[in-house]
Order: C-alpha cells, then sequence, then structure tokens
C-alpha cells in the first residue's frame, strides 16, 4: 500500500473502466501524487474507510453505485476529505451537494490537475 506525506498527498481514483483508471494514475503519480485505485463504488469506500486519503476522484456513474452516493457516504465518515467528480455529462448531474467539484471527462489533463491542486489546498471552495 501506498503510504502519504506532505510532498506526495494521497488520491483515491475510483473508476469502472480499467483502461481509463491506468491513465488517471499514470497522469498523478507523474505529476508527484500517490494514489490508490479501486474499481467499484463499494472497493473504493473500502480504501477510504482504511487509508489516510487526501482527495477523491471519482467518475459518478459507476456499475454498483453513483460518484454523488460515494460521496455522501464519504463525506460521513471524513468531511474534510474533498471529492471531485468526473462525468460523461457535460452537465452537472443532480445529487451533487456532497461534492468538492465537479469535471467533464472532456476535460484536459490540464483541468483536471489544476482542480486537484485547488481542491488540495482549498478543499471547501468550489
Amino acid at each position: 500500500m501506498t503510504t502519504s506525506s506532505a510532498e506526495h498527498p494521497l488520491i483515491l481514483c475510483i473508476d469502472d473502466a480499467e483502461i481509463a483508471l491506468r491513465v488517471r494514475k499514470l497522469l498523478l503519480t507523474s505529476a508527484g501524487y500517490s494514489v490508490l485505485t479501486a474499481s467499484s463504488g463499494e472497493e473504493g469506500l473500502e480504501v477510504f474507510k482504511q487509508s489516510p486519503i487526501e482527495l477523491v476522484i471519482a467518475v459518478h456513474f459507476l456499475t454498483d453505485k453513483t460518484g454523488a452516493g460515494i460521496a455522501k457516504e464519504m463525506k460521513e465518515a471524513k468531511p474534510q476529505v474533498p471529492i471531485l467528480i468526473v462525468s460523461a455529462a457535460s452537465e452537472e448531474p443532480e445529487g451533487l451537494e456532497f461534492v468538492d467539484g465537479f469535471l467533464s471527462k472532456g476535460e484536459g489533463p490540464d483541468i483536471l490537475l489544476e482542480s486537484i491542486a485547488r481542491l488540495l489546498h482549498h478543499p471547501h471552495e468550489n
């Protein structure tokens, strides 16, 4: 298991599309982050509960849960951890009141990295 340090915040990525998950992990590790991955909402919740996660990136539409549902459960356990939802939808889906940020999958990697940096430094500024 990867451990976190001040220089390498620990990010949890949840996505049931294996290739997208691998690409996101590669992008984040090359940007200097430590990354744990989960391929389902349930797995993501387990990892979240067991690890010192500092930020979560989850796709909205998973086979077993929605990003909004995951965010609600995570915020009940650790309200200080920012959650970023990524979706193929171009507009924000309903029910994202527990989410700290939303990105369309069409946004490039630079926008993702900027959003992560902003949320890690200012988690409650949407």
